[in-house]
């Protein structure tokens, strides 16, 4: 490589992750190893399955991707994923060809390997330029999430066909008790626990209930969809990630935790409904959960628990949003997801009869209780009266005093909630 071409490398590599931010001489170690190459149309950069150990830049021109089933999607310079590998994971997902001329920079993954224990050497130092730079790596995961969802790169894990079907029979005008526990009934886990939270506590009647039609009459069609969905929820916290386990089982814990003390408060408050509060606990930390599922994709993510701290909470909320919406969640879960873990959420804009009190402020008021003194998964929590969930809640003429004293009281109902969701 000729000083010049190799100039021309390091003016070009800092466009592309992970080489954004380095130093010039750690640039110039790494680029002896990094090849600009051009090719005509039809070139084949790799196929369908292969375990290749080379990682591809576009530098100009157009790339295809292309799936199994032929589907076919298109990467070119202007797209903001282009400073990211081509199509990364292993084995690979497509067959990459030209779509016509391309120049494009081939790294072998072990130049990526050096970066890493490099970075790590240096992780001291970088942190603070890493604190700096994780709203805009944030920003690009979001875009690159985005990217990869739309070309089925990454495909969301799906509520169980079964809640579909339940959820659909529900807003179907036409349906009726008997043909819904029918549905219900080919999923004896769901029908299960219908019947055990009909039995509980919160819901228990007269009559004790031995079936699933007599679970639903007495729950409810609406509060019959929220449940199936939750229990549908919980079976997606998992992880095949051994460094993330712990991190999805703890979240787990913890969004079962949140359920039952929002369902318990939500019996409280007019216009409130106990069962989509239990679902809006369950799911406000859905964002996270696809976050780690995500980063398993991403070796800097996955071994750099600094940096997947920091990025984590930029992409939290937007991925909750886009998840719960693809499923065609309400609105009122879709802030939830999106905006739970901004704590100082309307500040400044609250309504003085505290009608603007949502489900996202009824279940930040749940977490701060359920979780006070406890491990969570991402920073510590703010004072619960420092709030204006609080402010609001307190507006509805309910005193941080008197929410304590509810949840005091709703000790037995919470416990029994736990104990029915984490079976």
């Amino acid at each position: 490589m000729t000083q010049i071409e190799l100039s021309a490398l390091l003016d070009l590599l800092p466009k592309y992750t992970p080489f954004k931010g380095l130093d010039k001489d750690l640039l110039t170690m790494l680029a002896k190893d990094i090849s600009v190459k051009t090719a005509e149309a039809g070139l084949c950069l790799f196929e369908y399955g292969d375990f290749d150990t080379n990682e591809y830049y576009l530098i100009s021109g157009i790339v295809s991707l292309i799936a199994p089933d032929g589907r076919e999607s298109l990467i070119s310079t202007d797209c903001i994923n282009a400073r990211f590998p081509i199509s990364r994971l292993r084995p690979r997902m497509y067959t990459a060809k030209a779509k016509g001329p391309i120049s494009y920079l081939v790294v072998d993954t072990s130049v990526l390997d050096e970066l890493q224990i490099n970075t790590r050497k240096n992780n001291n130092a970088l942190v603070k330029g890493m604190q700096l730079k994780a709203g805009e790596e944030g920003h690009s995961l979001i875009v690159e999430f985005e990217q990869d969802l739309n070309t089925g790169r990454f495909v969301l894990p799906s509520l169980p066909e079964v809640a579909f079907r339940i959820r659909e029979l529900i807003d179907n005008p036409n349906s009726n008790i008997k043909d819904l526990a029918k549905l219900v009934n080919t999923d004896p886990a769901i029908a299960a626990k219908l019947v055990k939270v009909a039995n509980s506590v919160i819901y228990r009647g007269v009559n004790h209930c031995d079936d699933t039609q007599s679970a639903i009459s007495r729950l409810g069609l609406i509060t019959t969809k929220q449940l199936v969905t939750s229990f549908a929820v919980l079976a997606l916290f998992e992880t095949k990630s051994h460094l993330f386990k712990d991190h999805m089982r703890l979240l787990w814990e913890q969004s079962i935790e949140v359920a039952a003390y929002s369902c318990v408060l939500a019996r409280e408050l007019p216009h409130f409904n106990e069962a989509e509060a239990l679902l809006a606990g369950l799911i406000h930390n859905i964002g996270e959960m696809i976050a780690l599922t995500y980063a398993e994709r991403f070796d800097d993510l996955a071994t750099d628990i600094h940096q997947f701290n920091m990025v984590i909470g930029k992409l939290r909320g937007k991925l909750g949003e886009i998840v719960l919406s693809r499923w065609n969640f309400t609105e009122d879960l879709i802030t939830v997801a999106r905006e739970s873990s901004d704590w100082m959420r309307g500040n400044g804009s609250i309504a003085n009869d505290g009608s603007d009190f949502d489900y996202c402020d009824l279940v930040q008021i749940a977490k701060l209780y359920a979780l006070e003194g406890k491990d969570t998964t991402n920073s510590s929590l703010p004072a619960i009266k420092t709030i204006p969930a609080v402010e609001k809640l307190n507006k509805l003429q309910l005193s941080t005093e008197q929410t304590t004293a509810i949840i005091e009281q709703a000790n037995d109902q919470i416990t029994e909630l736990k104990t029915i969701f984490n079976q």
